[in-house]
């Protein structure tokens, strides 16, 4: 009898032991699981601590240009809360510009972390549709460093005299390197397919170029325009998904060339 009492109280430490064993592998792989998984979607879409601001948010009084202009703002095509990854050496970024009453000079201003001018544009577009904004591939060359944020602003110049009335929407983007394997799917994909590939990995502004580049959206290319309005539905722009591609004017540009 008391043999019987000797074994099953050994056998109930070691059922004992083996739970406690158990727990704690499952302690110690978990919390690593989850940081991967916490890492990878950081790694995918990350607002590095850096403010977006894509729909202007100035006032409609005075000689601002959208004074008169009811429901309607100038946007930028981007996420709202992270900042958007490109690996293109001369990403393109996208506008929603507003009919006005006059044409007006748009000011892009492109700079780096240490708030020095990269790049400056001006342009004129009559406006009422999708405008597009091509930073030249010299002026990555240029930067030293890959891994690195780059501050843009978009501005509509209402009054030359007085900067303060300009319409302005800003952003970020953040140059990096992508993966050896993804550029390898990249080769043999369609436009539609790169785009899925680009917006997975994070390159927002590669996603939204690949497909913007079939500006005719016809009937032929109902994947393309599908998958378009997927692709600015996902940070809350589909509304803007029909509006037209117009084109713009570049009056005068300069670089540094550092």
């Amino acid at each position: 009898m008391l043999n019987i009492k000797f074994i099953l109280s050994k056998f109930n430490r070691l059922f004992g032991l083996l739970i406690i064993v158990n727990l704690l592998q499952l302690s110690l792989v978990n919390p690593a699981t989850a940081e991967q998984k916490s890492e990878k979607s950081k790694s995918a879409n990350s607002n590095y601590g850096l403010p977006t601001n894509r729909r202007d948010g100035g006032s409609r009084s005075g000689d601002n240009c959208l004074a008169n202009v009811s429901n309607s703002n100038l946007i930028a095509l981007i996420p709202n809360e992270t900042v958007g990854i490109k690996n293109s050496a001369s990403p393109t970024l996208f506008f929603y510009v507003p009919e006005v009453s006059q044409q007006k000079t748009i000011e892009f201003v492109l700079r780096n972390e240490q708030d020095e001018l990269i790049y400056e544009a001006f342009l004129t577009t009559p406006g009422k549709g999708i405008m597009s904004v091509k930073i030249p591939a010299v002026i990555n060359s240029n930067q030293p460093e890959t891994e690195q944020n780059y501050h843009w602003y978009l501005s509509m110049i209402c009054n030359p005299q007085e900067r303060s009335r300009d319409v302005v929407v800003e952003g970020w983007l953040h140059q990096k390197e992508i993966d050896r394997a993804i550029k390898q799917k990249l080769q043999f994909a369609t436009s539609v397919e790169k785009a899925e590939l680009y917006s997975e990995q994070g390159f927002w502004y590669d996603a939204i170029a690949t497909l913007a580049h079939e500006q005719d959206f016809n009937a032929k290319q109902s994947t393309v325009r599908k998958k378009w309005s997927e692709l600015l539905g996902t940070v809350g722009l589909e509304d803007l998904a029909s509006e037209p591609f117009i084109k713009s004017k570049m009056i005068k540009t300069s670089a540094n060339s550092r």
